[in-house]
């Protein structure tokens, strides 16, 4: 009898050890996908050409193409993303449609880039669905409007102070 006690104390204590193993991991994937969502939100945050305009049809302006290089980094990093996800995240999809939205954009801009600004609303349509999604409230991933990076603060103005390090040079 003392050996099938030893036996179930000794299984019992494999079986919490594991599941406290998957427990553990599973908050570090979650932490790491969270943090990965946060990356991407607020780059596309910071991302201007994804601020909200009035679209215009424009003749040969040059500007669609910085707008083009913003959004093939945007879905560079949104396919950077899917990487740190958890395999069956629901996030999984929403970054496939946002990294579509962005070739859909970069499709039609092409073939019409004198309407590339009505493109680009339908992608940012798409972004902020897809941000609004992946910051969901149980989720530790904080929302920010794609494109609409906070112009309330304003740029640091130097000191006209000498630096601690250039005081002795003086």
């Amino acid at each position: 009898m003392d050996w099938l006690a030893v036996s179930l104390l000794a299984l019992a204590a494999l079986v919490l050890g594991t599941a406290a193993g998957w427990s553990i991991r599973a908050g570090i994937d979650r932490r790491d996908e969270n943090a990965a969502l946060n990356a991407l939100v607020t780059d596309l945050h910071l991302k201007r050409p994804l601020a909200p305009i009035e679209p215009q049809v424009i003749q040969g302006a040059g500007d669609e193409e910085r707008c083009r290089a913003t959004v093939l980094d945007a879905r560079e990093r949104m396919i950077e993303t899917l990487a740190h996800l958890r395999s069956g995240s629901a996030n999984t999809d929403v970054l496939m449609r946002m990294s579509a939205a962005c070739t859909r954009y970069l499709r039609d801009s092409s073939r019409a880039p004198e309407r590339y600004q009505f493109a680009l609303m339908e992608l940012r349509e798409t972004m902020v669905d897809g941000v609004k999604l992946l910051s969901d409230a149980g989720r530790r991933v904080r929302y920010r409007a794609p494109g609409e990076r906070s112009a309330a603060k304003p740029a640091r103005t130097p000191s006209r102070r000498p630096n601690r390090l250039l005081r002795g040079r003086l």
